[in-house]
Order: structure tokens, then sequence, then C-alpha cells
């Protein structure tokens, strides 16, 4: 929840429109979801306690969210896989052209970025 409101609040800062600001909202906390989320299950196992998920925002020429955390992320649905039906990764893919996975040295991190007018 709180990855959402200041993500939207930075992106408010860019001047556009209300429909951008959503898109960089839903987009983020989607983001952070894959992250929490455990597959296959309704809810995170207590006993298996997740890493921290880290959010970055940096406002340039573009809007930039990085949301990143260490340990194994199971990529269950790559977010560049074309499966029928629903997928984790299919919000992502509708909301961002520019957006991409990244698993290096023990880190996941999903990288989204919105070019500004």
């Amino acid at each position: 929840r709180t990855v959402r409101l200041v993500a939207a609040s930075v992106a408010r800062r860019t001047g556009c429109d209300e429909e951008f600001v959503e898109e960089v909202r839903l987009a983020a906390g989607e983001a952070c979801a894959l992250f929490l989320a455990e597959p296959g299950r309704a809810a995170p196992d207590p006993e298996k306690p997740r890493p921290p998920v880290t959010v970055a925002i940096t406002l340039d020429d573009g809007l930039r969210v990085d949301v990143f955390t260490t340990g194994p992320v199971e990529l269950v649905d790559h977010p560049d896989s074309d499966l029928d039906g629903v997928e984790a990764w299919a919000l992502l893919r509708g909301l961002i052209e520019d957006f991409s996975v990244d698993q290096t040295g023990g880190t996941t991190t999903v990288s989204m970025r919105w070019p500004l007018p």
C-alpha cells in the first residue's frame, strides 16, 4: 500500500494526467505483489518468510521504478512468455512497454520506465 501511494505521489510531480498516475501506481504495486506472492498458494507461509522487497523511484527525463529483492524468486511465468489465460505478468505487460526482469548475483529486479513529455 505504501509503495503505491509513494509511486502515485512521484508520478503526480511529473505534471502528467491522472491516467498516467494510476498506471504507475498499479505497476509499482503489481511488481511488489509478484515478489511477495507464494506461487500456488492463497496466502504466504508465515513459517517461511520472504526477504524484504525494496523499491527505488527515480525522476529525471523519465520516471523509473525498480523493485528488487534478494534470494530466489521463482519466475513461474516469465514476462516474455506468451501463455493463454491469466498470467502473473499480464498486467505489467499491458501497462508498460519498457520493463525488464533481471536475476543477477542473487538479486531479482523488475525495472519499469516511462518516458516523460
